[in-house]
């Protein structure tokens, strides 16, 4: 059966690449809607779904043709991750704040608003028949079926000496995903930021809510939360992707190897066509 939330949460803040006051609450939905998106201007509910996707530059965008919502990928992670199935989410500004950079804050205050079932609602699975790739350069996915659960293997490789290859791999469940995924924050590249800032990106971006990697030594506030911090974020935006399937993940091993946003969309696509 679906589930949704007992009671309204809020999160208020900044938007991480534009900068600007956000806010975003979280209300139980009574349908079978999924995840929807609703703010002044939009003439109806903004489906989180990868119809809608508008782009995928440093963060996942979608659209209904006259709204674009920017970053909405570690809330989706957040709700996703805990197994929340539908979600109605009042959104003030262009993006979800940016909170601490992480889906943490989006994840505890759906916990603190609680889950209740839907027991007339029947629920939907994403599940395949078989093995699939998808390969471009050196960016590589792999599903197939599994057992009981869904483990993702992820690796994240870059060639900063202060990086380098991380792999990290869980059989997720919502409290694994709150302990181990959901507290993985955001990160760049020092010499990133003057580009990214030119081009209308990472406007609220600090050390509140972003890792910082300098040529010399890794910026971040009280230091990393885990050793592969950067893999883990990593896994945590694919999860939030794989969300605008519309439909949670069942019995099925993935495996993804240097994903990214455009990336995840294309294999979430993928899963989405080949789906029992």
């Amino acid at each position: 059966m679906r589930t949704t939330i007992l009671k309204t949460a809020e999160i208020d803040g900044i938007g991480l690449h534009k900068g600007r006051p956000s806010r975003v609450v979280f209300r139980p939905a009574e349908g079978p809607t999924g995840y929807r998106f609703l703010g002044q201007g939009f003439a109806q509910p903004l489906p989180a779904r990868l119809e809608r996707v508008a782009g995928t530059v440093r963060g996942t965008n979608i659209t209904d043709g006259k709204n674009t919502i920017y970053t909405v990928e570690h809330l989706l992670s957040a709700a996703a991750g805990l197994g929340v199935d539908d979600l109605d989410i009042e959104i003030t500004g262009e993006e979800p704040p940016a909170a601490d950079g992480s889906a943490l804050p989006f994840a505890e205050a759906l916990r603190r608003a609680g889950l209740r079932e839907k027991p007339d609602q029947e629920r939907g699975t994403l599940s395949i028949g078989g093995q699939l790739e998808m390969e471009k350069g050196d960016i590589r996915y792999l599903a197939r079926p599994m057992k009981d659960g869904v483990f993702i293997k992820l690796t994240y490789d870059h060639p900063h000496r202060l990086v380098g290859r991380q792999t990290v791999e869980f059989l997720l469940s919502p409290d694994e995903y709150l302990v181990r995924v959901a507290p993985a924050r955001t990160f760049g590249f020092s010499h990133e930021l003057e580009a990214l800032k030119k081009a209308g990106l990472a406007l609220g971006g600090s050390l509140d809510n972003a890792v910082v990697i300098a040529e010399n030594e890794v910026l971040a506030r009280n230091g990393l939360r885990f050793a592969d911090e950067l893999a883990r974020h990593k896994l945590l935006d694919l999860i939030g992707d794989l969300a605008l399937t519309g439909l949670p993940l069942k019995d099925i091993y993935i495996e993804a190897e240097r994903p990214g946003h455009a990336a995840n969309v294309n294999f979430a696509k993928l899963l989405l066509e080949k789906a029992l």
